[in-house]
């Protein structure tokens, strides 16, 4: 049995494609790459990759409309690594379902470890849980479950199984957003800052030049902001009338 870990590369140019390719072969991971979108596309259909690695700048299509592709998908892990530096730009691939953003020149070691950061992050979400395993939730009426099985207002997760439901109606989750509603429902009628989902995500807060100096500050809020929008939109939640998340104005967030 192959227990490789998988990874499909999709990048226009050769080069980057060489240099992905050797950074994580000697990381163990087995590469396949693509040098066009529907390649890419293609690629990962007939792969299923732990993760993906993808450019933005692609000759036949926008990059931005491959990751909402591979997306309806599969839930792998994307991490965007592109020329295109800025805030604007990283919400955006945030937006399409992207996990991390990474600005080129590729620095091995950052990608590397963002890499193993995004694979560490399912047993990494070390919110202490608000039930034991066998024994009803006591702290809210509202929010029921066990360790691994949470039920609030028809809202069910089964962390095991990577799924969550609403009404019997499967959610198509990213895994960041997946893992973010995870910690939510954890914690339960408690607050979660902004700054604790940045942590327990594992999400780089800044990209830093070969010098070590800023290249494409990101604010960690507003990426944070950008996961609780989509999660939101994909439950059919109202921010202003809520009926699973709620925020709470200076602080983060609860469920509502």
């Amino acid at each position: 049995m192959n227990d490789r870990r998988v990874v499909v590369v999709i990048d226009r140019d050769e080069e980057v494609r060489s240099v992905l390719q050797a950074t994580l072969g000697e990381a163990g991971f087995e590469v396949h790459c693509a040098a066009t979108g529907e390649s890419g596309v293609a690629l990962v259909r007939a792969k299923q990759p732990d993760t993906v690695t993808l450019d933005l700048a692609l000759p036949d299509t926008d990059g931005y409309d491959v990751l909402r592709r591979i997306r309806e998908f599969s839930h792998t892990y994307i991490l965007i690594i592109t020329a295109r530096s800025g805030l604007r730009a990283t919400l955006r691939g945030f937006d399409a379902g992207a996990d991390d953003y990474m600005v080129k020149p590729i620095r091995p070691r950052e990608l590397r470890a963002r890499v193993d950061g995004m694979l560490r992050r399912p047993r990494q979400l070390t919110v202490p849980p608000i039930v034991t395993p066998r024994e009803p939730l006591l702290m809210s009426p509202r929010l029921r479950g066990y360790v691994n099985s949470y039920e609030h207002k028809g809202l069910e997760l089964d962390y095991a199984a990577r799924a969550a439901t609403i009404g019997g109606c499967t959610l198509q989750l990213t895994r960041t957003e997946f893992d973010l509603l995870h910690i939510l429902l954890q914690r339960g009628t408690g607050v979660v800052t902004k700054t604790e989902l940045v942590g327990l995500l594992g999400l780089i807060q800044r990209d830093e030049g070969p010098d070590g100096s800023a290249a494409g500050s990101r604010d960690p809020g507003r990426i944070i902001e950008t996961h609780i929008g989509n999660l939101r939109r994909k439950l059919g939640d109202d921010a202003r009338k809520p009926r699973w998340l709620k925020t709470v104005r200076g602080s983060g967030y609860t469920l509502a």
